[in-house]
Parts: structure tokens; sequence; C-alpha cells
């Protein structure tokens, strides 16, 4: 059959697909057999028409033909890693429903009976949960189960107001109408990061199932690398999150900055300002120019990799960002970038006045001539990060709500 005829073939029957079982393999010859027995098993549980997509990485061990002789449908996968494996296979099945699951019989797939059924009453996502059901012995090494799950389970709920109980478990189902909306793009482990962290962001329906998790069958080490990977999920889980990132060090460093600079100006040059015991004299006005431009700075960056988030990785509208392209124009941004730089250039001229007036002699004005620097420079920050603003605010005002 040529490549035509089976796509066609696919095509016309696609819609009699209820359910795909997605197991992402690389050199799973040893597991692989039990693991597509079991899926059957539970499509045969479920009632539903199914199907198993085995998305292949490359396996040099036989795994493909095995798969195809057991009656499953292979997808080769041209580039190497856990999520890109899953993404091709995902977006290849033609179930309403999918199931993904490690292809090292770790997870029964039995178990996804129950998950389906969530699923069917109206759930868009399913995680399995082997926290609250049971992990076997010698299934979980101890780092993993006592430090980087529930490191990552509770840095995951408290940025994106979840309530997972096992982000890192990798038996999930979902619709496939909720995956397309995910638009996933992670190569690599943290795949399963940014599923649950863009399914928060979207407020898709969500619960959890808990799922036993079994030693793995295979003869060799895991390509999980525990340290590296867990690296890596968490890099991602932070990035979606500008709040901590850059918002709160940025507010932070930003009234600081101010606030020294507000009680430095207002004493005459050279006098120290006390604030109790502590003494603070003119060299603190480069401490407070330093601060400023940093924080000033991290909240520009932050609203920007917001924006960007919002109309380059997960496509939503939200109600504070509506107000925001709404209430602030290039135009008003330009405005007030020419307001900060203009105040800082007449702070500077008034120095210069100040030093022509004793004749170029010494000057206690280092104050003032920092503090106008730093509004020069803030003024030149706005109006060059305005620019990409209007940009990623043209992108956003076409992005779907």
């Amino acid at each position: 059959m040529n490549s035509r005829t089976e796509l066609e073939q696919r095509t016309s029957t696609a819609h009699l697909i209820d359910v795909s079982f997605v197991l992402p393999c690389l050199n799973e010859a040893l597991t692989l057999e039990i693991c597509i027995k079991k899926a059957k098993t539970a499509i045969s549980n479920l009632g539903l028409r199914g199907e198993i997509v085995v998305a292949d990485n490359g396996s040099e061990d036989g795994s493909q033909a095995l798969a195809k002789s057991l009656g499953a449908r292979v997808v080769d996968v041209p580039i190497r890693g856990y999520g890109a494996a899953l993404i091709w296979g995902i977006n290849a099945a033609e179930g309403t429903y999918v199931v993904m699951g490690d292809a090292d019989d770790s997870y029964d797939f039995r178990e996804a009976v129950a998950m389906v059924k969530q699923l069917e009453a109206g759930y868009d996502l399913v995680v399995g949960t082997r926290l609250k059901g049971e992990i076997l012995p010698g299934a979980m090494p101890w780092k993993n189960r006592y430090l980087g799950t529930p490191v990552l389970t509770a840095v995951v709920n408290r940025l994106y107001q979840s309530k997972f109980s096992d982000v890192n478990c990798g038996m999930r189902a979902f619709s496939k109408r909720a995956f397309q909306r995910l638009q996933m793009e992670s190569p690599g482990m943290e795949f399963a990061s940014e599923m649950l962290v863009k399914a928060a962001m979207l407020g898709l329906k969500m619960t959890e199932v808990p799922i036993t998790l079994h030693p793995d069958g295979r003869d060799r080490p895991p390509h999980l690398r525990p340290w590296s990977d867990g690296w890596r999920h968490l890099k991602y889980i932070l990035l979606f999150a500008p709040k901590v990132i850059y918002w709160v060090p940025g507010s932070f460093l930003l009234s600081f900055g101010l606030i020294l600079a507000v009680m430095l100006n207002l004493s005459p040059g050279g006098e120290a300002v006390y604030v109790g015991n502590f003494r603070f004299n003119d060299h603190w006005i480069v401490v407070s120019a330093l601060s400023c431009l940093l924080g000033y700075e991290l909240l520009l960056t932050g609203l920007l990799a917001h924006l960007y988030t919002l109309t380059h990785r997960i496509q939503r509208r939200s109600p504070r960002m509506d107000w925001l392209v709404n209430a602030v124009s290039i135009e008003k941004i330009l405005l007030f970038s020419l307001v900060m730089v203009g105040i800082g250039i007449g702070i500077e001229l008034s120095v210069l006045r100040s030093w022509f007036a004793v004749e170029f002699g010494p000057l206690y004005a280092i104050r003032p001539a920092i503090t106008g620097m730093v509004l020069i420079l803030m003024g030149a920050q706005t109006l060059f990060s305005g620019l990409f603003y209007a940009v990623l605010c043209d992108r956003y005002r076409f992005t779907k709500r």
C-alpha cells in the first residue's frame, strides 16, 4: 500500500477511533509486548474503538517490527527525546481521547480505564498520581520520591494555583482537542511539566487518578537523568512565572532604589542621612542607581516575557493584559520616555550650571548627577522596550480568547 492510499484510509477511518494509547519507544523490545497487551486489554474493558501508537525514536533492537506484529501502528520520530516522541505520536493519534505512558512496563495501562472514564465525564486532562496510589519496592529512587517529585509538585502548585499531587507521573489521559490547545513544544523530559503548566494557565478541567508504579521491566538503566532532567523541569516551570522571576525582585529593587534616591537628594550634598544608627553617605547614590536600573529592567523584561508567553506560547488572553494593551499605547510610551529623558537632562544641566557658578571648582553634586543619569537611562530603557511591546501588542490583539 502506497503512502497516499494509507493516508486516505486512515483519514476515512479516523472518526472510528475513540481512544489512542501512545507509547514513546527507544529500544524497548524487552517490555513493549506486555505494554501493548495491557493497552489492548484496557481498550477491551472500555468497550471503545481504540488503537495503539508506538512513537519510535530510532530503536535499533527490533522494537518497530515487534510493535507492528502485535497490531500497533508505528510512527517514526526523526527528533530524539521523550517529548518529541510524544508530540509526534499524539499528533498522529486518531482517537478522540489519548492515553500516554512509558513502554518500560512501569505503568499498567489497564489502570487507564478509570482515567478515560473521567474524560468521558467531561474532564480535559487526567493525571495519574503514584504518590496517592502505590509505589512498589524498587520502582522509584529515593531522590525522586522524597526530593524531586515533591519539590517540583510544590513549585507548580504554588506558582500556578493548581492542586497536583504528582507532576512527574508519566501516565496521563486527555482529549485530543485539549492537547491541541496546549501547543506542546518541549522535546525532552520537561514535556511533562510543560503540559501541566500550560493546562493550569489555560484553565483546563483537570483531575487525578491514583495508579500503581511498578519497577522498570528493562535490563538497562532508564533514559531519565534525575539531576539534569530535574533542572530542565524546574527551569521550564519558572520561565512561565514572571511574577517570581521578574516582578517580585524587580519591584523590591526599584522601590528600594527610589526611596534611597529621594532620601539622599532631599539632603545637601556631602551630608549623611541616618536611618536609626545606619549612615547613608554620598556613595550610596551609586547603590540607589544600580537598584533602580536593575529593578526597572526586571519589571520591563517581565512584562514583555509575560506578553510573549500569552501571544506565542499558549495563545491566551487575560483581562489584565486586555486592559494594559488598551490603556498603554506606543505613543504614550514614547511621551513618557521623552519626559523621563527630559527631566534627567534638566537635572544634569542644573548640575552643570552649579559647576559653572563655582568656576569649575569642588562641587558636592554627585547625588543629582547620578540621579539625572538614571532617569535618562530609564527613559531609554522604556523607549526601546516600548518598541518591542508594540510589536507584541499587535500580535496579542489577534490572539484567541
